[in-house]
């Protein structure tokens, strides 16, 4: 199965700020870095590599999570890192990806329970909202300025 490279733009896109940030470009093939450069720049985002955490390259990474959506299996993936857990998804790792089963969460294998923990941990209504109107809150500094 080909993948057309215009689907790597749609998808990032469709992507919130945090979103598009949480993937760790050096983790994604050639033409998707090109998209994903282009929608960050679109964006006037500015990436921090210090924020994504190394995976070492010696520990075996194991399945932690499987979604449906790409914008979920982000959020999950941008959550373990929040918790410092190096966490990819396994179409990052592999060019050959062809969407059976679902995005699967890797993680390496010393962080699995921790993981499992944090992705299982229920959320409250209450705490989906709060989150929500905060995401919904402007800061003045980062409103736009009439031209």
């Amino acid at each position: 199965m080909d993948i057309d490279p215009r689907e790597f733009g749609k998808q990032y896109a469709e992507l919130s700020d945090e979103g598009l940030l949480s993937i760790d470009r050096d983790d994604l093939i050639e033409a998707a870095q090109q998209y994903y450069d282009a929608e960050v720049a679109r964006r006037g985002l500015n990436p921090d590599p210090a924020t994504q955490a190394p995976a070492d390259p010696e520990q075996e990474l194991v399945h932690v999570a499987t979604f449906v959506s790409f914008e979920e299996a982000n959020l999950a993936k941008a959550l373990l890192r929040s918790a410092d857990i190096p966490a990819y998804l396994e179409n990052e790792l592999s060019s050959t990806w062809t969407g059976l089963g679902g995005l699967q969460i890797l993680v390496p294998a010393a962080f699995l329970e921790q993981a499992k923990e944090i992705l299982d941990a229920p959320v409250s209504d209450e705490d989906l909202i709060a989150q929500a109107e905060a995401a919904d809150a402007i800061d003045p500094a980062q409103e736009e300025q009439p031209d």
